[in-house]
């Protein structure tokens, strides 16, 4: 997943918009309800996923950090995905399974985790906290907008800035536009995170194309106390739509 964008609300809402982008030999499936109760797209190599949530209002999703120095270091879990899967399945509130991770993955290869729980009780409230980065820092994420990429939360890269404001705007059409743009960032504008330029400028866009590596799937996933309406959309390399799918459910 190369690009989140999240809006919590006062009211206790929650909307996920997000690009998973991936190598194109990398065995996946589409989004679908798994035996463990998680709604998710699967990555069959490792069995785990880049965003998933489940009846009971638990929320996941990870990206990775683009730093080729630390390109060796050792993955957590064997699989970014699995922290996704593991704190899905799990009981722990957010805050506290970020914390034990905190201390067991001190050595790890760096990433960035968003773990949440939307509680549809009398509370309407959206408990949240992101992990990650360099610095392995945490922090709750409260009402508001935010957006990762593969950095740190809220670093202004021009498809992060683009993603923020569509959030604010809280249109569907406007937030699928932003994760649908092609649009390389200008010279001056670009990251410098150690990859070779072409690169930098290729993963600038929101859309990757490419047939070696590009935006496998864009999901939206919108979550209040009437229920949960979560799209995904699968891409073919070249940026057309290859298959679509829907699901609605209430939450408990």
């Amino acid at each position: 997943m190369c690009l989140i964008g999240l809006k919590i609300s006062p009211e206790g809402s929650l909307l996920i918009a997000a690009n998973r982008d991936e190598y194109a030999d990398r065995p996946t499936t589409a989004m679908r309800w798994w035996p463990e109760g998680i709604l998710a797209g699967q990555d069959l190599k490792a069995g785990g996923t880049w965003l998933g949530m489940t009846r009971c209002g638990r929320f996941a999703a990870v990206t990775n950090v683009r730093d080729p120095l630390i390109k060796n270091n050792p993955v957590p879990r064997g699989s970014r995905g699995l922290l996704v899967k593991e704190f899905l399945t799990s009981q722990i509130s957010p805050r506290s399974f970020i914390d034990r991770l905190n201390k067991e993955l001190a050595q790890a290869s760096a990433f960035n985790l968003i773990v949440g729980r939307v509680d549809v009780s009398n509370s309407k409230t959206v408990d949240c906290w992101w992990l990650g980065g360099r610095t392995r820092q945490s922090q709750a994420l409260t009402a508001g907008h935010y957006v990762l990429s593969n950095a740190e939360l809220n670093t202004p890269w021009p498809k992060a800035l683009r993603l923020q404001e569509a959030l604010k705007r809280h249109d569907r059409a406007t937030i699928l536009e932003s994760l649908r743009h092609q649009t390389l960032a200008d010279d001056d504008q670009l990251p410098r995170t150690g990859v070779p330029w072409d690169w930098e400028k290729r993963l600038s866009a929101a859309m990757i194309t490419g047939d070696d590596y590009h935006t496998r799937s864009t999901t939206i996933i919108e979550a209040d106390d009437a229920g949960v309406n979560a799209h995904e959309i699968t891409w073919s390399p070249n940026g057309q739509i290859r298959s679509e799918s829907h699901e609605s459910f209430s939450l408990v």
